[in-house]
């Protein structure tokens, strides 16, 4: 792991960001101080600095607020007509890594699932309320037979994850041309055809919610990954185009999109096989990579955290799965940056 990281992630820098969070820019504990101070003893220069702490911690607060409007559609409550238990999601990718974790937790919460892979789905994970369908999400046919089976079992999908996604670490000259265009095929053009199945029932609804899970790799092209980051910076302007036609063309405000940029993430399957420790191998001998481990569950760790109806809130440090708890009610992009700050129904 990159020492920027373990330093990210060290009891120090999080003391650090409770301070600055809780104590040095929190307006209602800076003001309380400078209040206090107001009947005490008249030093000018401490009174000073707690004022423009004050004020820089409301700018923030205000700020906070209104980037949570912004990514709330500009709505002070949750989108309506969400009830968990009769809801529909489509999975693309569920059969293992992070899509079989989003699919566990929306059975947690009730929520009927189809699960679209090419994988059989495990026999330990099955549930009356998941559906598995054999899919092949390169195959426009495929994915046309699918969705045709989720409309006549489970209904109209109020809920589309877009989570299927490959990756093969390779340096450029070395990739070959049949596994590049089937990676362009899995993580990029399988969004449009997954979206003209299930998105117009949505439309007609006005109801629904699109998520894309790209990458950091949307903004960070690293060596021995030229082909996924730009499949995923693909997905993100996928996402950035989708977002605007809702507002713009289909006049369908309450059909939400939102995207997901986490960090580099090892799948079970990618420690089994080994592709990541040669990988790191490979870039110490002969470049630089920075390599963050996540394990799959991290991502539904706290997956549709609450109940419906309830006005959203901004979460300060959540981890990456907790995008899914976006579904009922928001529609964001989630940044790089953010990753630890994704909005969450509260």
């Amino acid at each position: 792991m990159s020492p920027l990281y373990k330093i990210s992630d060290s009891p120090i820098t999080e003391a650090v960001s409770f301070l600055n969070n809780v104590v040095i820019f929190n307006p209602v504990v800076t003001g309380l101080v400078l209040v206090l101070l107001a009947s005490g003893p008249d030093d000018a220069t401490v009174k000073a600095a707690l004022t423009v702490f004050s004020a820089l911690g409301l700018a923030c607060y205000l700020n906070s607020k209104l980037s949570e409007l912004a990514a709330n559609s500009y709505r002070l409550t949750a989108a309506p007509g969400w009830d968990w238990p009769r809801e529909v999601a489509v999975v693309t990718g569920g059969s293992s890594g992070i899509g079989l974790a989003i699919v566990e937790r929306f059975v947690r919460r009730g929520i009927k699932v189809a699960v679209l892979d090419v994988q059989d789905f495990p026999k330990s994970a099955q549930n009356r309320n998941v559906r598995f369908y054999k899919c092949d999400v390169t195959s426009p046919e495929s994915v046309a037979q699918a969705a045709d089976g989720v409309c006549r079992d489970l209904g109209d999908p109020s809920i589309l994850i877009n989570n299927a996604g490959i990756t093969k670490p390779m340096f450029i000259l070395e990739m070959p041309e049949d596994f590049l265009e089937k990676i362009l095929r899995v993580n990029t053009m399988s969004h449009w055809t997954l979206v003209k199945q299930f998105l117009p029932a949505m439309v007609k609804k006005n109801k629904g919610h699109i998520v894309t899970v790209a990458s950091v790799a949307s903004f960070v092209a690293l060596s021995g990954g030229a082909d996924y980051s730009c499949t995923k910076a693909s997905a993100l302007a996928f996402h950035e185009a989708l977002a605007a036609e809702l507002k713009a063309i289909y006049k369908a405000p309450n059909v939400l999109a939102t995207v997901i940029d986490p960090n580099f993430v090892a799948t079970r399957e990618h420690v089994r096989g080994g592709e990541l420790q040669r990988m790191q191998t490979r870039a110490r001998e002969q470049g630089p990579l920075k390599l963050s481990v996540h394990v799959e569950s991290a991502w539904a760790a706290q997956c549709c955290t609450s109940g419906g109806g309830s006005k959203e809130k901004a979460a300060s440090r959540l981890t990456c799965s907790e995008a899914v708890g976006t579904i009922k009610g928001k529609g964001s992009q989630l940044l790089a940056s953010d990753f630890d700050s994704l909005l969450k129904i509260a």
